[in-house]
């Protein structure tokens, strides 16, 4: 079997698209709604598959135009509440449409879960989860 550069090419492509995996949130079903207040602070789960190689990076996507609600202060605290980071602030984020922020990179636990909090002072963030839209685990190299 001859190889040529174009084959060999498209054979590191899939290799490396094939070490990426975009996991969505463990949920019963979506959307999944997030009201962000003072008062009230959300959790997102990630169940990592199995021998899955890392770095696990706690990402929040949302396409332009992407109906999110802040008001006041929108700044969002994010906490590791297990995995090998439980109990630190791992990032802050303001969410907003049109891109892809990246909150952290850590290394791969079966079950990785999160609490988001307004970070300080009188604030409301309110946006849905669905297919596409929202905090996802990039799982690999991505």
């Amino acid at each position: 079997m001859r190889f040529t550069a174009a084959s060999l090419i498209a054979a590191l492509a899939a290799s490396a698209s094939a070490a990426c995996l975009e996991q969505a949130p463990a949920a019963l079903g979506f959307p999944i709604n997030f009201d962000i207040t003072p008062e009230r602070s959300d959790t997102i789960s990630f169940q990592i598959p199995p021998n899955s190689v890392g770095p696990c990076t706690l990402i929040a996507k949302f396409p332009d135009g992407y109906p999110i609600t802040s008001t006041g202060s929108d700044l969002v605290n994010v906490t590791a509440l297990d995995g090998p980071a439980a109990g630190s602030l791992v990032g802050a984020l303001r969410f907003r449409a049109g891109g892809k922020t990246y909150v952290n990179s850590f290394a791969c636990a079966d079950v990785m879960t999160y609490e988001l909090a307004i970070a300080q002072g009188q604030g409301e963030v309110k946006f849905s989860e669905i297919q596409g839209a929202g905090l996802f685990m990039d799982v690999g190299d991505c």
